[in-house]
């Protein structure tokens, strides 16, 4: 299987907010796009809520970045989208990555470590990982110089075989961490002649963006391009714990201890993706008792791919008071809430 240039790096209730679509079609799209094949999620997730989009296509194809939407969630030279569960715990429990589209395995790898890049410590991952970037997974040849390659699954989970026709929907294998990845997801590649296609607009990587959030049918069915609008700010995850959060822990699928009658904190917090210039996140956290904390973090001055937010407040008594806590994270931007998740805890 041929690898290419990659470089890397349930418990919220969601309510969302509107966004401006555009609906392109293939048509529209140019006469390259004529002979493709129609793509549905890659993924057995529910987008926004199991699943999330955290980089797409680089169509800058200078040394800066840009995506599709004319946002900044990719990084430079990427030619795929990355689509994330929420941490590798998601990973270890099975999520199934599908076939975008019938056709025939041209070519797969298998048993390869689940690993993160970050945890190869001193190794250089360039070394280590050369001509296998893409971990475990596969190639699918969709006729008429389609393809598309499936990166990053689970060791033992690919489940065709070379030279097998695969439908639409069929079982691939399990999204996971191998090769180069520093989060679980399965990054899914489109190209065309060996040239590599953004499957929300059907072109190269040449510069071409749109110039507000935007709903792209591209490549992919309607439900699908639907479910993928184009997102950011959006929160992973989002609860209520007894000690300060860790990113990486939460990476690997470890989330903080919870909160318990005798626990040394209570804390508020959120793990968000892709915050954007200016964009706050604002947490509050009520007790039995009303309001125990309210937090808004200061503007954000760049794109972030992820960061954690907290706030808290330490036990000054023998024990909190037994009841409900509810815990509200939410990402503000131009003084609207665009993004919300919440979480309640009973203590008793």
């Amino acid at each position: 299987m041929r690898d290419r240039a990659h470089k890397k790096s349930q418990r919220p209730v969601w309510v969302r907010a509107g966004q401006a679509c555009i609906l392109l079609t293939v048509a529209s799209l140019g006469a390259e796009a004529a002979d493709a094949p129609r793509l549905s999620l890659p993924l057995d997730c529910e987008p926004g809520r199991t699943c999330f989009v955290q980089n797409y296509v680089d169509v800058d194809p200078g040394p800066g970045v840009q995506d599709f939407a004319c946002g900044k969630a990719t990084y430079d030279g990427h030619d795929g989208v990355d689509f994330r569960v929420p941490s590798w715990r998601t990973d270890l429990a099975g999520t199934k990555v599908l076939a975008a589209a019938p056709g025939v395995v041209r070519g797969r790898r298998d048993g390869m470590p689940d690993r993160l890049l970050r945890d190869y410590g001193s190794t250089t991952p360039r070394s280590v990982l050369a001509g296998k970037e893409c971990g475990n997974g596969l190639v699918i040849d969709h006729g008429n110089g389609w393809e598309t390659q499936y990166c990053h699954m689970k060791r033992g989970s690919v489940a065709v075989t070379g030279g097998e026709k695969v439908e639409r929907g069929t079982t691939l294998g399990e999204v996971g961490v191998s090769g180069q990845a520093d989060f679980a997801h399965l990054h899914l590649s489109v190209r065309h002649n060996g040239k590599a296609i953004d499957p929300f607009t059907t072109s190269a990587q040449n510069g071409t963006c749109m110039s507000r959030p935007t709903t792209a049918i591209g490549l992919w069915d309607e439900p699908t391009a639907a479910a993928l609008a184009h997102r950011t700010g959006q929160i992973i995850v989002a609860g209520i714990a007894g000690v300060q959060p860790d990113h990486n822990a939460i990476e690997r699928g470890t989330l903080p201890a919870p909160l318990a009658p005798t626990s040394a904190a209570v804390v508020v917090f959120a793990m968000v993706m892709n915050i954007v210039d200016g964009d706050q996140v604002r947490l509050r956290l009520h007790g039995p008792q009303g309001e125990i904390v309210a937090r808004t973090a200061e503007p954000s001055e760049k794109t972030r791919a992820t960061r954690i937010e907290f706030a808290g407040k330490r036990l000054n008594s023998e024990r909190w008071p037994t009841g409900r806590y509810t815990a509200t994270a939410e990402v503000i931007r131009g003084g609207t809430v665009v993004e919300s998740a919440s979480e309640t805890v009973d203590l008793r």
